[in-house]
């Protein structure tokens, strides 16, 4: 079986599986802007200081003091490298640099040899066609390019200008190298542009497909896989589905009219999606099951993608819920992003992380309604969702989803949608013109494995926070109201 090598670019390693098959040509792609001669130098570097494996750049266009500035300007020393003999950076032509190659003299060879060189970056073979513009010429002179490199036992990263985003149009040079690695930086609005990658090819291993948020910092390119829902388990012979099921434990609300609704609270490791209209009292609800949860020795976490933490802080006071303490005492993590430029899939991978090195019980998401625009592709957005709700109950994590709807959704919409299908329960706030006045409304759409009250309630919101009435008041000509409102 074919050894492969991490690239040490965070993310890069688990789109491909695990990484570059060894002695494997990669081709990178992209338009201009877009990382590729990031995406390089950070796999040269990387397997110097994280492998011990010594890397060589060729370089057609830049000096190499360019690239030791904007290696510096991403946190790399690639002078030190050089000192320690694991790095090389040559400017040279393509004519120079194929007839060394083939003739086995020059320092691309000595180079080679002292240094045991391992890593190749070539940036870019754009510049093979200054040797010959005619197709058929030139596929032959790449194709003997590649062979030699692969005779050589080096795992060479080749970067390639393109001239657009699409990547329907398939190039010569995409057949003869063993992998292509598609970078984009194409605009998502008519403002703002958004970095991407696919795996276009990875000869003898598994990849995972579809375009993956990148984002390029200090420390260089980060890779934010994009979110897969877990495999649904196969049916067992008795029909019922083999995978974890979350104990009948309840998980109360902290509103009482609301756990005696759901009969005794929502399940334990579920997720609820808390949809109404704005300003029915969705964050008020959420706040609420996350400061019941704390009461229990439930440690819980809240990631706000609308409100700032100085809103929430507020909200929280008036209700009597001191946040500020919550935090300084460990109870409860806060997280804060603007819905402005979200990045999706980076969000979804910090909550992964930060599960992993602090135990919660109770996770808010506020709200679901932030992070769809976000999403790059019109049908991702479920899916996403779903990979966010399995990452959850996998954990047995309790999960409230907060999410505004349209004014002109009914009940029976909400039940039916298809992003529906993704939550274990959905509870409806409202508010209902009423007799010329504006109710508050809650109601249970939907309680997976349990029995609940399907009745619709009058609720008000105080200074303890939400207060569900038992029993409407009022006539019966304004309960006939209600249930047309």
């Amino acid at each position: 079986m074919s050894q492969q090598i991490g690239t040490g670019i965070s993310g890069l390693d688990t789109i491909l599986r695990g990484g570059i098959t060894a002695g494997h040509a990669v081709l990178i792609q992209g338009t201009p802007g877009a990382g590729k001669t990031t995406l390089g130098l950070q796999f040269i570097h990387e397997g110097a200081l994280q492998h011990d494996q010594a890397g060589l750049v060729i370089t057609f266009e830049e000096f190499p003091q360019q690239m030791y500035q904007d290696a510096l300007n991403l946190g790399w020393d690639l002078k030190a490298l050089e000192e320690q003999n694991k790095l090389r950076i040559i400017s040279t032509s393509p004519a120079v640099l194929h007839k060394q190659i083939q003739e086995g003299t020059g320092i691309v060879q000595r180079l080679v040899a002292d240094m045991k060189v391992e890593r190749i970056l070539v940036d870019s073979i754009t510049h093979f066609q200054r040797i010959t513009t005619d197709p058929v010429e030139l596929r032959d002179l790449l194709n003997s390019f590649l062979n030699s490199l692969r005779q050589g036992g080096f795992t060479t990263l080749l970067t390639q200008e393109v001239s657009h985003e699409t990547t329907e149009e398939v190039t010569f040079e995409q057949y003869i190298v063993d992998s292509v690695v598609r970078l984009s930086f194409a605009l998502v609005n008519r403002t703002e542009r958004m970095r991407t990658v696919e795996i276009l090819k990875a000869r003898g291993q598994g990849f995972m497909s579809g375009k993956h948020s990148v984002e390029i910092g200090n420390g260089g390119m980060k890779i934010f896989p994009r979110p897969e829902p877990a495999p649904r388990v196969p049916r067992g012979a008795d029909g019922n589905e083999l995978q974890f099921v979350p104990g009948i434990l309840r998980a109360q609300t902290g509103i009482v009219g609301l756990d005696r609704m759901l009969e005794g609270g929502l399940i334990d490791g579920f997720s609820t999606l808390v949809t109404g209209d704005s300003g029915a009292g969705k964050s008020i609800l959420a706040l609420q099951f996350l400061a019941a949860g704390i009461d229990q020795g439930e440690k819980g976490l809240y990631i706000a993608l609308r409100e700032d933490y100085e809103k929430i802080l507020k909200t929280g006071r008036s209700m009597g819920i001191d946040l500020d303490a919550l935090i300084s005492e460990g109870q409860l993590t806060f997280i804060s992003r603007s819905p402005v430029k979200m990045n999706a899939d980076a969000l979804y991978w910090e909550l992964h992380d930060m599960l992993q090195a602090v135990e919660v019980k109770r996770v808010v998401i506020d709200s679901l309604t932030d992070l769809e625009p976000s999403m790059d592709e019109p049908n991702r957005f479920r899916d996403y969702v779903y990979a966010l709700v399995d990452l959850l109950s996998i954990r047995q994590i309790t999960s409230v989803f907060t999410g505004q709807t349209d004014g002109g959704s009914g009940d029976q919409e909400l039940v039916e949608s298809e992003l529906s299908m993704v939550f274990d329960a959905i509870i409806a706030l409202r508010l209902r013109r009423i007799q010329d006045h504006i109710r508050k409304t809650v109601v249970v759409l939907k309680l997976r494995g349990s029995s609940h009250d399907a009745g619709i309630r009058q609720f008000k919101i105080t200074n303890e926070g939400i207060v569900i009435q038992t029993q409407f008041e009022g006539s019966t000509a304004f309960m006939r109201q209600l249930q047309k409102a």
